[in-house]
This record gives C-alpha cells, structure tokens and sequence, in this order.
C-alpha cells in the first residue's frame, strides 16, 4: 500500500472489513489507539487507493480488487442474472439462504459513494437507512404476532449489522449516541412498536450492508427497486 502508516492502515482496513459501513467516529472507537488525525489520514489514503467507498450515511465500505485490478469508477449498468431467493422457514427460525443474484444498486457516482434511492410499498425515493425502516416496518405490520427477538432473527440483525443490529430495543440503541449523533432512528414517529417494546433501526448502512438485507426482503415476498 501507499501509505507508509501500514501498521495503522491494516487495522483500520481490517476493522471496516468487519464492520461494513461504519462510519468514522464507530472506527475511531473501533481504534482507540489511533489519533483522530490518523484515523482520517488512513481513510483519505485509502480512498484514494480506491479501498473503500463512502455512503451516504457516511459509512466505509471496503472495496476488493480482483487480481490487482483497480475498481472503476465509471458508470457501468448491471445485467442481472436472476435467481430465485431461498425464503426464510420462519417456524424453525431458519434464515434465507443468500442469494447470489447481483443486486441492481445503482450506478457509484464520480467519488465512488453510492447515492440510490429505493422505492418499496408505494414509498419512493428513499435512502438506505430510510428503506431499511420502512422494511422492517412493514414486516411488523404484516406480523403482528412477532416479538423484537423473532423479527431480529429474521433479518439476520446481528450478522448483517455486527456493530449495531438492524434494529435494537430503543434503551439499548441510545447508548450508541454519541456527540449527539445517533447511530438508529430514535424519534418517536421512527421508533416501531412490537408486542410490548420498541425498537429502533439502525441508519448505518452502505451498499455492501445493504445487498444481504435486500436479499432476505425479496426472500420475504417484498419488492423493492432502484428509482428512476
């Protein structure tokens, strides 16, 4: 690599490896050791070495390289193989299989940061975190029944968002607010009521954290497309 900070560089990349989308202050944390300064130093080097993008929320996501080869940029569109997508048995708990279909995200803009927006149950335009709301959501509404640990399970929370779950117990999702800056959709028209708790979905997310959710939502029965 380029960056002669290699010992900072390797951990910083291999944090947002683990942790797609994490945004700069959940590296910083993730890297205590690291200045602030280095932190951002690491990241530009990176970008521009196109290792990583940035979402619209503001999260890192690394990018590999076949072969040496560098990531274009340039707007490219997407021929989708399809396949069909395993559902999820929800009465064992067993999650969707993923699929291997090639998610139509969208085109990267110029820097490489990913700018779509989805349309989903007669919403339009909506941004990562706000589509992934507006999913759980209506899963809820379509399953009343379902307590906060069922409808975590059925969205894999933990494994497709290792930091902060797809959705959190709202007590729970406060704790990672810091500088004043919340890390899930906290105010009271967001908040989802299930059974007797609320909860609140994380809006962290980037392309890459995006792909398996989506995966499990077409799994479920939901449409969702890119807007035009």
């Amino acid at each position: 690599m380029k960056n002669t900070n290699s010992k900072y560089t390797d951990a910083i990349l291999e944090f947002i490896k683990s942790n797609a989308g994490a945004t700069i202050d959940g590296i910083k944390e993730g890297n205590p050791k690291v200045s602030d300064i280095m932190v951002r130093k690491v990241l530009k080097d990176l970008q521009a070495e196109n290792l990583l993008t940035v979402g619209d929320d503001g999260g890192y996501t690394f990018i590999s390289k076949k072969n040496g080869a560098s990531v274009e940029t340039k707007v490219e569109s997407k021929k989708i193989d399809k396949k069909e997508v395993a559902k999820p048995e929800l009465k064992t708990g067993k999650m969707a299989e993923k699929t291997t279909e090639e998610e139509d995200l969208g085109a990267p803009s110029i820097s490489g940061r990913d700018n779509s927006k989805y349309d989903f149950d007669g919403q339009k335009a909506l941004s990562k975190g706000r589509l992934v709301l507006a999913m759980v959501r209506k899963y809820v509404e379509d399953n009343p029944k379902a307590s906060l640990a069922k409808v975590q399970e059925v969205f894999d929370s933990k494994n497709i968002q290792k930091r902060y779950g797809v959705l959190e117990e709202v007590s729970k999702a406060k704790k990672h607010t810091k500088n004043n800056r919340d890390r899930y959709f906290l105010k009271p028209e967001d908040v989802i009521k299930i059974g007797n708790q609320k909860a609140a979905v994380t809006n962290q997310w980037g392309a890459d954290s995006l792909k398996p959710l989506l995966a499990i939502i077409k799994g479920l029965g939901y449409k969702v497309s890119v807007s035009k």
